[in-house]
């Protein structure tokens, strides 16, 4: 029987350093060079075979704009892990 591991992973930088293309890129396998600016946070999951682990992402892909930084640190409270693009 496979173990469950849940983390929460928050990534963080500036606006259109490419936060949104590598999440994309692991969550769905597809690269879009061209994204649209993401408005607050978007969330989006992963789940990973690891060996006898199952491991499952909860992940904020946070907006880079300045006027959102206020935001930030609602998304990134609780995380196991901040990815900075």
């Amino acid at each position: 029987m496979s173990k469950t591991l849940n983390f929460k992973l928050v990534l963080l930088g500036d606006a259109a350093v490419g936060k949104s293309s590598s999440v994309e890129r692991f969550v769905k396998n597809e690269f879009f060079e061209f994204q649209q600016p993401t408005i607050g946070a978007a969330f989006l999951t992963q789940t990973v075979q690891l060996d006898d682990y199952i491991v499952k992402f909860e992940i904020w892909d946070t907006a880079g704009q300045e006027r959102y930084r206020s935001l930030a640190p609602m998304y990134y409270r609780g995380a196991a892990a901040a990815l900075v693009v």
